[in-house]
């Protein structure tokens, strides 16, 4: 439908599921520039990471696929823009939007946590806000697995953190 990002990798359409007529975000990734550039392991991760979390503050994959030139990840398309954007547009929150928001972003790390996932890229350009005025978190690129071992480390300073 429309072009509604673009990054060093490719961009995201909005686009409309033809049987359904539901309407997602799509990523669209140039195979060439991900190999130039040895992204294969973080392209790959993020997919594998999204494939396995359901969580309400974090944007859900719904289909992968991909041709000969072209890596596809369709997701929920989520309509208030990014939290960068919002930014911009105000120049700051008020100290109860900035909890809110905060809440939800540490609910949203914390499921991640349980599951061994280090997000390593919070910043407002990652962070969309829906249509009901909550956060999703997007771009796990480079985002890691934690091993068993890890993760028990991780969820013990978390605890501390808590």
């Amino acid at each position: 439908m429309k072009v509604v990002g673009r990054g060093s990798f490719g961009k995201v359409l909005q686009v409309k599921k033809k049987d359904t007529g539901r309407i997602y975000a799509m990523k669209i990734l140039d195979k060439s520039r991900v190999m130039q550039t040895k992204q294969q392991k973080h392209t790959n991760d993020e997919k594998k990471i999204l494939q396995h979390i359901n969580h309400p503050f974090i944007v859900q994959l719904h289909f992968a696929f991909q041709t000969p030139e072209k890596l596809y990840m369709v997701m929920d398309f989520i309509n208030g823009g990014e939290l960068f954007h919002r930014l911009d547009l105000e120049e700051y929150l008020d100290e109860e939007q900035t909890r809110f928001y905060t809440a939800e972003l540490c609910l949203a790390l914390i499921h991640l946590h349980s599951h061994g996932i280090v997000y390593r890229d919070l910043k407002p350009e990652n962070v969309l806000i829906d249509s009901t005025g909550n956060v999703k978190m997007t771009d796990f690129g480079l985002s890691k697995q934690l091993t068993q071992k890890m993760n028990k480390h991780l969820l013990s300073v978390e605890h501390l953190i808590i």
